[in-house]
């Protein structure tokens, strides 16, 4: 078994786009319109990788855009450069909530994404 895709809730998928590929720097693998009512758009660190379902919320769903993992850190993801990672969330004005800082497996940071999520974004050791 291995995991090939996670739903990531957002409020508007093209704001949601620009937001992951440009201030977080993920690559956009599909944007497919299958119906006037349904259009897959997977994001991902690179093709290889789990990518996330972006999706509007269905009705009655609407209060857990940025609230699907509570307080805790909803996505961790290994960078090889968190210098250039925090260079491009400055120019893209990304809440910073703690860090940078070093620990005993690397340098890491928690940011905000577009809609509240934390993601913790790590350079390993």
């Amino acid at each position: 078994m291995r995991t090939n895709r996670i739903t990531l809730l957002v409020e508007d998928l093209d704001q949601a786009i620009h937001f992951y590929t440009n201030a977080f720097g993920l690559s956009l693998i599909e944007d497919s319109q299958i119906s006037e009512s349904k259009r897959i758009v997977r994001i991902a660190t690179s093709e290889d990788d789990v990518t996330l379902n972006l999706a509007t919320p269905k009705s009655g769903d609407e209060s857990l855009v940025g609230r699907q993992a509570g307080q805790r850190v909803l996505i961790f993801v290994d960078t090889d450069n968190l210098e250039a990672d925090l260079t491009r969330f400055a120019d893209n004005h990304v809440e910073i909530i703690d860090g940078p800082r070093t620990e005993s497996f690397g340098r890491c940071v928690l940011v905000k994404d577009l809609v509240g999520n934390t993601w913790e974004f790590v350079e390993r050791i």
